[in-house]
């Protein structure tokens, strides 16, 4: 099964690659106390970025799995404010997990429409199925009326 998701393979490595690359940044800053306050504004700065970047990408806080979303976003967002545990690659763990709640909703989506097209084929064989029957039918009734 070949899934479309609305963040693709080259979109999922840039993402995880500049989250490194913040989160590497927010290690060395945070190495001191006057990059600790900087650190602290760069990961505001990625945060917003990265809501952003998942917007542009189509993906929703909204919906039945919207809370676990907000829930790991807020949750990095508070544990990236403690100082010295934003030194930590939260901010791409954080992003791994959107992706991955994102490609499973995508997954899901992707089912659900198989599974209705199916449905629906399997509907339109029964009902041709059902007027060949009936058409059957027809032409037995016309051969007997014939004999008769």
């Amino acid at each position: 099964m070949n899934t479309n998701y609305r963040i693709s393979g080259f979109s999922f490595w840039a993402i995880i690659g500049c989250t490194l690359l913040l989160d590497g940044l927010q290690f060395f800053l945070t190495l001191t106390i006057i990059g600790s306050v900087a650190a602290f504004f760069l990961g505001l700065i990625g945060g917003i970025a990265l809501w952003l970047t998942f917007t542009l990408h189509g993906v929703k806080y909204s919906g039945t799995r919207g809370l676990k979303k907000i829930a790991s976003t807020f949750g990095t967002l508070v544990l990236e404010v403690i100082p010295f545990i934003d030194a930590l690659p939260l901010i791409t763990i954080g992003a791994y997990i959107l992706i991955q709640q994102t490609r499973a909703e995508d997954r899901e989506k992707q089912q659900q429409e198989m599974a209705a097209a199916q449905q629906q084929r399997e509907q339109q064989l029964a009902q041709a199925r059902a007027q060949q029957a009936a058409n059957d039918t027809a032409e037995e009734e016309q051969r007997y009326e014939e004999a008769a």
